[in-house]
């Protein structure tokens, strides 16, 4: 597994009403809350007194949203999704329902680019070209699959437990993820960087301006 390889995912393929889609998005949580790399962002950002800003790439069902606004209300809060707002966000967070691709944001020193698990769907080149939009935000926080065949075993202890989509997906993620160098490398050195890893396989990378 020398080289990331970006596949398709059964998810994004299938209706949102699909009951095999429902059964993935459920899959998803878990596997979310076992690989506690939305709790790493939030217990990373909360002392970052610069930031007063968030942009979140990729904000899903709004989980990892709600949890930032709760540990940090003072912050303004821009997530960003293909998916319709969540009905029970908190009102003063903004949701833009887009293409990550296409967003034009402006940001600064007090800006912080959070993504979990996300990331990952996009090829080297697009990583790269995100490494001079958002060169002038002053931290970001990425939770990412750490690739490797050790991570791909302790994908296959949860297969009794989730459907064939999430299978499926989850070795195409890993697969797709990154070793703890490769994040710096395609999104440049405009931050000081820090990665590390934890057991279930989940890649931590802290970038903040120096």
């Amino acid at each position: 597994m020398e080289q990331r390889v970006v596949r398709p995912e059964l998810l994004d393929e299938l209706d949102s009403n699909d009951p095999a889609a429902i059964r993935s998005r459920r899959d998803l949580r878990v596997i979310n809350r076992l690989m506690r790399g939305e709790q790493w962002i939030v217990n990373q950002l909360t002392p970052m007194r610069n930031i007063t800003r968030v942009i979140e790439l990729g904000a899903g069902d709004g989980i990892l949203t709600r949890k930032m606004h709760a540990a940090r209300p003072d912050i303004a809060i821009t997530a960003v999704d293909l998916a319709p707002r969540p009905p029970d966000l908190p009102a003063g967070i903004k949701w833009l329902q887009k293409n990550v691709l296409e967003i034009d944001l402006a940001c600064d020193g007090s800006t912080a680019i959070v993504a979990n698990l996300f990331i990952h769907h996009f090829d080297n080149d697009v990583l790269e070209s995100w490494s001079t939009k958002w060169r002038d935000a002053g931290a970001v926080l990425l939770a990412e699959p750490y690739r490797s065949t050790t991570s791909i075993c302790l994908g296959w202890l949860m297969y009794p437990f989730v459907n064939h989509v999430t299978r499926h997906d989850m070795r195409v993620s890993i697969e797709a993820g990154f070793r703890p160098d490769e994040v710096q490398n395609l999104l440049g050195n405009n931050w000081k960087w820090e990665a590390g890893r934890n057991f279930p396989g989940s890649l931590r990378c802290k970038g903040v301006k120096s």
